[in-house]
């Protein structure tokens, strides 16, 4: 009679169990301090009323939840580096691999038993949150049932995760290593890599992350957390639960592909850094690849200031290359003596790494010279600012400076080395694409001094008629019922240093402050003007006094804030802010300030 196949063998659980139960118990005990003891913490009577309290309470449950996921991130190789430990040492591998077990059999049984307790003790406290809290009133029984998918998801992500890499590797220690490059390799890679390109490409602008999704670790740590949910306050939700979920998805994936490696690998492999042998080649790659990123860009900071020749940052990327190749090979051979062979298959690495920076340096694509036309812009702004550019006159100016920074390119691509700021550009063309670039003009004293130079030309840009319109509010008229808070502040000398007056302004008398004075500078470009640096013109423009306005918003994707006064809970979205210094030529708003409020500017370079 044929014997049935089994997936799991109940004598060598048990002996796992007995082995490494205080990992569990840690566990258990770290659910109870932090899912159970935070809420407990939490009382009515240090609320103002307990509508507070509890909005409070389900807001503190679902954190729980998420930083139960963050534990989990350190819990999944610590506990599969327990459950395969039997791959890591050459006798236990022999012993295990002589019991009468398939190695199907074994491996199943080493994860299930490490995973089995994380869900138990996640459970088990669910159901402590329930009987504790799940008939207070007010309480959302939906958050408490997503604080346990979060941690279930949590625990089957990340250990399905680490017992892939587990599989990959016959060394302990190694182990968390290549679950930690792995997990953060698409961050590293990407961000260096548009790192280098802002070094070699003139106007590259290296924000963004697109391939962040592929790197578990950063990706969770950053995108999954608590945020508040519609107008009403005490609503919360979790965001970034989607992806966990697909990265729970691929953790059990991951940990079935771990079990048809497993079947393939040779049991004499166990003490190895590389256990699978077809994917030590790949490992010599992954090195050199990652190691010359790395190298190069700390190299550039480092040696160079983040101010490195090209030729320093080509040589920078070959010699990190030579480092992670030959720190591989020591690795898998477990020996210094590696370099007797492997420069064919280097020079070949440093080929394929340095061609495509070669071209990016000699924009075979035209990335440099790429001017959008007129025609084709919905609007454009220095970086992401809300004051965009939109009408036909100035978006030609726009663009004819952005032709005149390319223009500049050689003496643009040398304010690395010296005082320098930087000039971010975003378009947002008519077909809903965006084109941003970045550069890095000189703001040296001669640049400064210098009418026809680009930080002159950005200075006269930021200054046209709409945008300064725009800094002033004269773009969007308001009335009193929309104005939150308005004021005045003078800035004088006193006993050598700063002081401060502020002088609320009512919504009538803010209203009447605007239509009069502000608005009438703003259209004669008198108030509202800004400065890219501060020189002697800049001095003798500017007076002592500063005005500011903020205003209601009713834009529903706009933040929404809650605070609680007199026991009630109010929420309000984010308006308009307004703040600009008044200048000595603004007539207008000079004269509302001597009229109504006896304030009489000055220039502040005579203050001292």
């Amino acid at each position: 009679m044929r014997s049935r196949t089994s997936f799991f063998n109940k004598a060598f659980s048990l002996h796992l169990l007995r082995r490494f139960w205080p990992l569990w118990a840690l566990w258990l005990v770290l659910l109870l301090v932090i899912g159970v003891g935070d809420p407990l913490g939490y009382s009515p009577e240090s609320y103002m009323s307990y509508s507070l309290y509890v909005q409070e309470l389900n807001r503190v449950i679902l954190e729980v939840g998420v930083a139960l996921v963050y534990c989990a991130i350190a819990a999944g190789p610590l506990v599969a580096m327990a459950m395969l430990g039997y791959l890591y040492s050459p006798r236990a591998c022999n012993m295990v691999c002589a019991l009468p077990m398939r190695r199907e059999e074994t491996y199943f049984t080493a994860v299930l038993t490490g995973l089995a307790p994380l869900l138990a003790a996640d459970v088990l406290v669910w159901l402590l949150l329930l009987a504790l809290f799940g008939r207070v009133e007010g309480i959302d029984l939906t958050h408490i049932h997503l604080w346990l998918g979060l941690a279930v998801m949590g625990n089957v992500a990340f250990y399905g995760f680490a017992c892939f890499c587990g599989v990959l590797t016959g060394n302990t220690v190694v182990l968390p290593l290549v679950y930690v490059a792995l997990g953060c390799a698409a961050v590293v890679i990407e961000n260096t890599t548009r790192d280098l390109l802002e070094l070699l490409v003139y106007g590259y602008n290296s924000n963004g992350e697109l391939f962040k999704w592929l790197s578990p670790i950063p990706c969770v740590l950053t995108d999954l957390g608590v945020y508040q949910l519609g107008a009403e306050g005490g609503v919360w939700a979790v965001h970034g639960v989607s992806y966990l979920a697909g990265f729970t998805a691929a953790g059990i994936v991951l940990l079935l592909l771990g079990a048809l490696i497993l079947k393939k690998r040779h049991m004499e492999t166990a003490g190895d850094i590389v256990a699978v042998p077809v994917l030590r080649p790949i490992f010599r790659v992954c090195m050199a690849v990652g190691m010359s990123l790395v190298f190069t860009c700390f190299g550039s900071d480092a040696f160079f200031g983040n101010r490195p020749p090209t030729a320093a940052v080509f040589t920078l990327l070959i010699l990190g290359a030579a480092l992670g190749y030959f720190m591989a090979e020591m690795l898998i051979r477990k020996t210094l003596r590696v370099f007797d062979h492997g420069w064919k298959q280097l020079a070949l690495i440093c080929l394929c790494l340095a061609l495509p920076f070669v071209l990016a340096e000699l924009d075979v694509t035209g990335y440099e010279t790429r001017v959008p036309e007129t025609a084709q812009i919905e609007s454009a702004a220095f970086g992401y600012d809300v004051k965009r550019i939109a009408e036909p006159e100035s978006l030609a100016a726009f663009t004819d400076f952005h032709r005149a920074l390319i223009a500049h390119k050689a003496e643009n691509e040398q304010a690395r080395r010296r005082a320098y700021t930087t000039i971010p550009l975003t378009y947002t063309m008519k077909d809903g694409k965006t084109l941003t670039r970045l550069y890095r003009v000189p703001k040296d004293e001669r640049a400064q001094t210098d009418p026809d130079s680009d930080i002159a030309a950005w200075q006269k840009i930021c200054n046209l008629p709409e945008l300064i319109l725009r800094r002033t509010g004269a773009d969007r008229p308001f009335e009193a019922d929309e104005v939150r808070s308005a004021s005045v502040e003078l800035r004088s000398k006193d006993r050598g240093g700063w002081a401060y007056l502020t002088i609320a302004l009512t919504p009538g008398q803010a209203v009447s402050l605007f239509e009069e004075g502000v608005w009438p500078d703003a259209r004669e470009g008198n108030i509202g003007r800004w400065y890219a640096y501060v020189s002697d013109e800049s001095r003798l423009e500017q007076s002592n006094v500063e005005i500011t306005l903020e205003l209601t918003g009713e834009n529903e994707d706009a933040p929404l804030h809650v605070y609680a006064e007199n026991g009630a809970v109010h929420t309000y979205r984010d308006g308009d802010y307004y703040c600009f210094t008044v200048l000595m030529s603004s007539a207008h708003t000079i004269q509302w300030l001597e009229k109504n409020l006896s304030v009489t500017p000055v220039r502040e370079a005579e203050l001292g």
